[in-house]
């Protein structure tokens, strides 16, 4: 009987030896129940084994999705275009479940990803190596051909021992189910082009006269309008009389410039004859300087007149005449300071007028000046000298054309804009005064750009992307490229990542698009 309790101890402590290997080596050999009692260090995933499967420790993924260990699963998995086409089975990004399903181990630095599958790291998937390259850097946004970064220090972009580049992640190629699927789901191309282009920038403005060419017309003294010989859209000319006003000022000053030329001439008379008695000492000196003096005050009253009368708007020859004509008469011609056309008429024949009443406009239309309210964001590349065209709405008539001249040196409070001038050239008159309309502002110089349809490029990741139609049908080649708007709203001038002759696709494009978006909202379109 002892023998037999002997032996039944020695078998139980044998497999409880045997348990506590097999606990430690293989858990998962163990019932559920088991497992959930055994220390951490000996638990696995929940996941049913018939699921996980065998364990690449190596990797830190299940053995049946690892491609590092078994590269003829890239033919057989679905992989992640996204993710640098990893298995979809263990994209960690697209499936964050996956990580405590599989138990999976991952990136340290935080990228969401299997450590040992981490693109991000240098480590991409070997079926990666097939996708073709656009040139395009990832790690700094630009064309790798432009990064001063990866040119200052290439070895810090590679990943370590392997050589691998890590900023130059291409995207994966879209293909379709079938060569017949681009026209069942409409998908078009179009040529790129290149043209002649300048960037111009569009701003609300509006035209106003040309102060340098505009005069307000008052008649200088107070009186009667006489005679009104302007009426409005007269074409005058400069010196051109618009009027007549009747003022008692104006034969006031007449008479006192009258006056004043008798007096001087009797003065001079006078100085005349005392200087030759002095001369002979019939005379003392005294009396000469007296003779002087009274001459030269006669001459300061002869120049006060003569100046009333010039600030009257009378010249030389019209004073001569009125010294030769004795003329005392109260009239008084208003004339054309310019060459224009009359724009406004406030003269009314009869009515009363002060010295500042405004009774006339007259403006030369040949040439307009433009007020065009630039933004604030937009000023800095806005410089005197270039080039501006102006249209408004609903006119048929070309736009007018014309050169900057000023740029204004404040922003407004409300609108922030600033507001820059230019000189108009309008020879018919076709441009009116107070017209709202769009500048164009030509900020650089006229050169060849590559010109693509804007619906043809697509944002993905905050970088520009087009698609390349492919030989092989219904294949279709992501290239990112650097886009600018134009002054056309439907093209685009790609200035890095096409060639004239390609052909992109127009109509169509978004849904390519979704095609290496998988895991986002509406991915997929075109399965």
């Amino acid at each position: 009987m002892k023998r037999f309790i002997a032996l039944g101890a020695a078998m139980g402590l044998a497999a409880l030896i045997i348990g506590a290997a097999v606990a430690a080596a293989r858990p998962d050999w163990l019932p559920a129940a088991i497992r959930s009692h055994l220390p951490l260090v000996a638990k696995l995933p929940e996941t049913p084994p018939e699921e996980a499967g065998l364990y690449c420790k190596e990797h830190g993924v299940p053995e049946k999705f690892c491609t590092l260990c078994h590269e003829e699963l890239n033919k057989t998995l679905k992989l992640c275009d996204e993710h640098g086409n990893i298995p979809e089975d263990i994209c960690t990004q697209c499936h964050p479940d996956l990580e405590k399903k599989y138990n999976i181990g991952m990136c340290p630095k935080g990228h969401g990803l299997p450590k040992e599958f981490c693109f991000k790291c240098g480590k991409a998937n070997s079926a990666s190596a097939t996708l073709p390259d656009d040139g395009w850097c990832v790690t700094h946004g630009k064309p790798e051909a432009l990064c001063l970064e990866c040119k200052s220090d290439p070895k810090s972009h590679d990943a370590s021992g392997g050589g691998v580049k890590v900023c130059r992640q291409p995207l994966p190629t879209v293909k379709l189910g079938s060569a017949k699927l681009a026209s069942q789901v409409g998908l078009q191309t179009a040529e790129v082009v290149e043209e002649s282009h300048a960037h111009k920038l569009n701003a609300n403005a509006e035209t106003a006269y040309d102060a340098n060419r505009y005069a307000e017309i008052t008649p200088r003294v107070t009186g009667f309008l006489k005679e009104v010989r302007a009426d409005l859209g007269k074409a005058v000319k400069q010196g051109d009389v618009l009027a007549v006003v009747d003022s008692a000022d104006v034969s006031g000053v007449k008479a006192q410039y009258l006056t004043a030329q008798a007096a001087q001439e009797l003065a001079r008379a006078t100085y005349n004859r005392i200087k030759m008695l002095s001369q002979s000492g019939a005379v003392p000196a005294k009396t000469e300087l007296e003779s002087l003096t009274a001459l030269n005050q006669a001459k300061a009253s002869m120049r006060e007149a003569e100046q009333k009368l010039k600030n009257y708007g009378f010249d030389e020859p019209q004073l001569d005449r009125i010294i030769k004509e004795n003329d005392t008469n109260s009239s008084l011609a208003i004339v054309a300071p310019l060459d224009g056309t009359v724009v406004v008429r406030h003269a009314v024949r009869g009515e009363p007028v002060q010295s500042t009443t405004p009774i006339f406009s007259i403006a030369d239309t040949s040439r307009m000046w433009l007020w065009i309210d630039v933004y604030e964001s937009d000023i800095s590349v806005v410089k005197p000298d270039q080039k501006v065209t102006f249209s408004v709405s609903g006119n048929d008539f070309p736009a007018s054309t014309g050169t900057l001249n000023w740029v204004g040196t404040e922003v407004n409070q409300q609108t922030r804009t600033t507001r820059v001038r230019a000189e108009l050239s309008n020879p018919e008159g076709k441009l009116r005064a107070n017209q709202f309309g769009q500048a164009e502002i030509q900020i650089g110089e006229e050169h060849k750009a590559v010109i693509v349809p804007k619906v043809a490029v697509q944002r993905k990741d905050g970088v520009d992307v087009v698609f390349l139609p492919q030989e092989e049908g219904g294949v279709y080649r992501p290239q990112r490229v650097v886009a600018k708007p134009t002054s056309r709203g439907e093209v685009l001038e790609v200035t890095w990542g096409l060639k004239p002759g390609q052909r992109v696709v127009t109509k169509g494009a978004f849904l390519l698009k979704t095609e290496i978006m998988k895991g986002a909202i509406g991915a997929g379109c075109c399965e």
